[in-house]
């Protein structure tokens, strides 16, 4: 046990955290949102971090367990600054604060007594919480931009019904080869759960029509054929149609129509329906 860090923790425990939370509130709560419950979470880790200083030798290495409760409370207060979309550097700037303000209170505490191992000791913990801190707020990062591009590309293939064994999907996008994929595989799971006859495929809000576009399309027209789903094309553009053309890209047996009503109204003839005025529908 360490002597220093516990006469620290026993008689100046309650004005450290006073201080830090002072300092974490005039500067990152200025940027960022500052739930009821954050303050929380910085005294648990708080009260960590000191159980950590007084429990260590000056001699030790430091090193974070992440099993530890320390680096459990570390690690929920970094997703919640990264859901903040704060920055790696205010979350190890927080740690060095409070590594100033308990450096600056052990002084306090000792100023005829040489304080060197225990400042080294301080030194060593909070390099090491840095470095992890660092880590996690990355790890964090990028899980969280992960799971936020899933939704997007999900959002963005939407497969929708439009008339009884119709389907429409509109692309919106660049399509490289993963969004190919999963569009591919949500289009085909949607025509065997609607048993879909007639696929629209619109392509007006693609920005680039290229061979490698045309080669992902291609090969989900092919899919959707297996299944027994016709595929309608609509909304190429001139340009883009001039550019296929010049790549000698074509699209062999499939219906093209150049905008989506004309498309739907070809899709409902081919399943035997048409759109008619409703006098025209009504027995005379």
């Amino acid at each position: 046990m360490n002597t220093a860090f516990q006469r620290l923790q026993r008689d100046r425990r309650g004005e450290l955290l006073a201080s830090w939370l002072q300092h974490l509130t005039a500067t990152f709560d200025r940027h960022h949102p500052h739930p009821p419950s954050l303050d929380v979470q910085r005294e648990v880790l708080f009260d960590a971090l000191l159980s950590t200083l007084t429990s260590g030798a000056p001699e030790n290495d430091f090193r974070v367990d992440p099993e530890t409760d320390l680096a459990r409370h570390l690690n929920r207060l970094i997703a919640e600054q990264a859901r903040q979309l704060a920055n790696p550097s205010d979350t190890i700037g927080a740690l060095l604060a409070l590594k100033q303000l308990v450096a600056r209170a052990l002084i306090d505490m000792n100023p005829q007594t040489p304080v060197i191992e225990d400042l080294q000791w301080l030194d060593r913990v909070f390099d090491g919480l840095s470095l992890f801190a660092f880590k996690s707020f990355v790890d964090i990062r990028e899980r969280l931009i992960a799971e936020q591009s899933l939704s997007l590309l999900e959002l963005s293939t939407p497969v929708l019904r439009v008339w009884s064994q119709i389907l429409l999907l509109p692309l919106v996008g660049v399509i490289d080869t993963q969004r190919a994929r999963q569009i591919t595989e949500r289009l085909l799971e949607a025509i065997a759960l609607h048993e879909a006859r007639v696929t629209i495929l619109d392509l007006t809000g693609v920005p680039v029509l290229d061979t490698s576009v045309a080669q992902h399309l291609m090969k989900t027209i092919d899919a959707a054929r297996l299944l027994g789903s016709r595929v309608v094309m609509t909304g190429i553009s001139p340009e883009g149609a001039q550019t296929l053309t010049k790549l000698g890209i074509r699209f062999a047996d499939v219906i093209s129509r150049a905008t989506l009503r004309a498309g739907l109204a070809e899709a409902l003839l081919l399943i035997d329906r048409r759109i008619a005025p409703i006098d025209e529908a009504r027995p005379s």
